[in-house]
């Protein structure tokens, strides 16, 4: 393997590259603001994430995207001009963008389009993939279009394992796209995407983590990383049902939702998510195609829940999805 890039190298290559003084004047007044509690915010989110489509390939049950949840935004491809639109309003503010959340990223056609014009505004680009959906030529596009960093979602190492979680994939024609990826990055003598192959690890595959990471050497990838994870869905709502049940989990609950402060996730459609598990119709804060960023920001919406943790008692006008979850759970709690 290359220099493994580990998180603290992964940020210092960002600061290194993407940096400027309005950025990180932003990102310790954000960090002010969020210490201090405020609500109504002259600092703007820094972890900006992008769906360039909330549509898969695969049919992973841990994922509502691939359980077909009844309650999901309508499945669509992020269209290049409307990435343009919300991109514009967020580029000042950001060191890099994810640009996946709830879908397969490679089956959105201008997805290079969107990580070129990103990288001529001096951003930085995430990518989580399972790569299935893929050739020789996007690969060369991949390497071409300067693509920051590549995590490969890849839970397995034989068929019978992988695909039990990775349902209808693929796992030889998987790593014969890796090796496609790794021989485009060489032959353009590019260092760029760092690639991460990303390992969640089950009951059912743990026994396949070493001969994973073996493969992962051997095919030349810059990091092999796990995570432990659940096979089952969950959501907002059955974390904060979990937390209830197991009421000595609130303690570790020390500190607001920083997200509220910090992060925003956007839809193909513009829908402004505050949470990184939200994705139902009733939970988007508003809209960055059809309205302005800075009069999203700070809406009554965000402005009500980030209150809830400087005035715990005023519960009615928390919205969705902030009301349902693990935070408001510890507040009413607190409060009662």
């Amino acid at each position: 393997m290359r220099l493994r890039m580990t998180a603290n190298r992964k940020y210092l290559y960002y600061l290194k590259h993407f940096a400027t003084p309005k950025k990180l004047h932003n990102i310790l007044e954000n960090r002010k603001e969020y210490k201090n509690g405020n609500t109504n915010l002259k600092s703007y989110p820094y972890k900006i994430t992008f769906d360039p489509g909330n549509i898969c390939n695969l049919r992973c049950p841990g994922c509502h995207t691939g359980i077909k949840h009844p309650e999901m935004l309508r499945p669509a491809f992020m269209k290049l001009d409307n990435y343009k639109t919300m991109f514009d309003q967020v580029k000042d503010y950001a060191l890099s963008v994810a640009l996946y959340n709830w879908g397969e990223p490679f089956l959105n056609k201008q997805i290079f389009d969107m990580i070129d014009y990103t990288r001529s505004q001096k951003v930085g680009t995430t990518i989580h993939s399972n790569l299935n959906h893929f050739n020789e030529t996007m690969a060369d596009d991949i390497v071409k279009s300067g693509l920051t960093h590549l995590y490969l979602s890849i839970d397995g190492a034989t068929q019978e394992v992988y695909s039990q979680y990775r349902v209808k994939g693929h796992i030889e024609q998987v790593i014969q796209n890796v090796k496609l990826l790794v021989a485009a990055r060489k032959k353009a003598k590019s260092k760029l995407p760092f690639i991460t192959w990303k390992y969640l690890v089950f009951p059912f595959n743990k026994h396949e983590v070493e001969k994973a990471r073996k493969m992962a050497k051997e095919i030349g990838v810059d990091n092999f990383e796990v995570f432990d994870a659940v096979i089952k869905l969950t959501d907002i709502y059955d974390e904060a049902e979990n937390y209830r049940k197991q009421p000595e989990l609130l303690k570790t609950l020390t500190k607001p939702c920083k997200s509220l402060w910090a992060s925003i996730y956007l839809e193909p459609n513009g829908t402004v998510f505050p949470c990184s598990l939200s994705f139902r119709e009733n939970e988007g804060f508003g809209n960055l195609v059809q309205s302005d960023f800075k009069s999203v920001w700070n809406n009554s919406n965000y402005s009500a829940a980030r209150g809830l943790f400087k005035n715990p008692s005023n519960f009615e006008n928390i919205p969705m999805p902030c009301k349902g979850c693990k935070y408001f759970l510890k507040c009413t709690m607190n409060y009662n």
